[in-house]
């Protein structure tokens, strides 16, 4: 009897660990940042893993058509070969965020120095392509967080920000079950997460402007809402 207790004792332990480390909302390692505090109809737009030569100037060309400003979370690697996209991005108003130098797919296995190294290297090539916002926003890969990260991101002056709608542009293929995956989910103070690594990815955020716009949405960026404090 005792040793059923400690087994699902164990189990309970390990679901809590797992769910608390791959869900960016639920708080319980780090305070994050996933959905605007407001109840009026706005929400963010937010990219992950570029910039991407092909892909990322579609998407800025777009936002650029509609008048919108977005976030975007770089590859420190990916701000190396892209500079002149990184600029770009800057120069059009745009957010620039820290997603790490490699994002490494073993990044939430890694120790809290090998963490804050990598997020060091991606915030100085952020700077030295012209970054100059205050404030420091941090997206952890695929939204994981532990006890590392934490420790790695203490005293930085980084805000973690998450997100409240996940698109899955890097897993469904269908640009048109993508659309609906996130439209049908848009409430006040969403959060959306793309990519702008993908090539169905321009065609699905035109799509999600569209209605958006037509539903009475404004688009923000995050750094409106997220004061500036340290981890």
């Amino acid at each position: 009897m005792i040793t059923v207790v400690i087994i699902i004792t164990f189990v309970y332990i390990l679901s809590f660990f797992i769910y608390a480390s791959f869900n960016v909302r639920s708080e319980v390692f780090l305070k994050t940042f996933s959905k605007l505090p407001a109840k009026e109809k706005i929400i963010a737009l937010t990219f992950d893993d570029g910039p991407h030569p092909e892909i990322t100037p579609l998407i800025l060309d777009l936002l650029k058509k509609y008048n919108i400003q977005a976030t975007f979370f770089c590859v420190g690697e990916n701000i190396e070969k892209n500079q002149s996209l990184v600029k770009r991005i800057i120069r059009d108003g745009h957010l620039l965020g820290n997603h790490t130098n490699s994002h490494s797919r073993a990044f939430p296995f890694f120790s809290s120095s090998r963490m804050k190294k990598e997020i060091d290297v991606c915030w100085n090539r952020m700077v030295f392509s012209g970054l100059k916002d205050t404030i420091r926003l941090f997206r952890p890969p695929f939204g994981v967080t532990n006890p590392c990260l934490r420790k790695a991101l203490k005293n930085s002056g980084f805000t973690v920000i998450g997100w409240s709608i996940r698109s899955f542009d890097t897993i469904i293929k269908n640009p048109v079950t993508v659309f609906r995956r996130v439209t049908k989910r848009i409430q006040p103070g969403s959060i959306l997460l793309f990519h702008d690594t993908q090539h169905n990815t321009p065609e699905i955020i035109e799509r999600v402007i569209i209605f958006a716009l037509k539903k009475g949405y404004t688009f923000v960026r995050v750094d409106e809402f997220v004061s500036h404090k340290e981890q």
